[in-house]
């Protein structure tokens, strides 16, 4: 388990005076919990300040399936102007030598249109420290703007 706390006092004697008006802290903790045969891992956080305060809770886990790993997380958020989830689901494996990820993300916030994002790459070594590699994004919801994307391209690692 992860546990942090920070804080800090705009308006007191110093930075550790609790006693002061104008506190700013955040906590946070971090856990993984064995579910059969999974592993969870949790995470919420609370941050407050004196203009506003945000909650965030957070869990993902992965598992194998077929010749990959699927990966799932779902977070939630609450603060003083706009609630928001964020769900998401993510693929990965390797087809031949290449390595293949696929995922799907969907984006619920108060007062704005949800929104939902697909994504797909593909990456090959061709030998000595390079690869190429093809991604594609398509995201739904946006107001304005582009909503595709596909990127082609090579890395070269020393």
């Amino acid at each position: 388990m992860k546990i942090g706390y920070l804080m800090k006092n705009a308006a007191g004697a110093d930075l550790f005076d609790t006693s002061a008006a104008a506190n700013n802290n955040t906590l946070a903790l971090q856990t993984a919990v064995p579910v059969g045969p999974l592993t969870a891992t949790i995470g919420y956080s609370s941050d407050s300040t004196t203009s506003a305060s945000n909650n965030t809770f957070g869990v993902s886990t992965s598992m194998s399936a077929g010749n990959g790993t699927v990966s799932i997380a779902y977070i939630s958020s609450d603060n003083d102007t706009a609630d928001a989830t964020d769900t998401s689901i993510s693929y990965s494996t390797t087809l031949g030598g290449a390595a293949l990820a696929i995922g799907y993300a969907s984006t619920d916030k108060d007062g704005v249109a949800n929104t939902n994002q697909t994504t797909a790459s593909i990456s090959q070594s061709i030998g000595t420290g390079a690869s190429v590699f093809a991604e594609f994004v398509n995201r739904d919801g946006v107001v304005s703007g582009e909503t595709s994307a596909v990127t082609l391209g090579s890395s070269f690692a020393f």
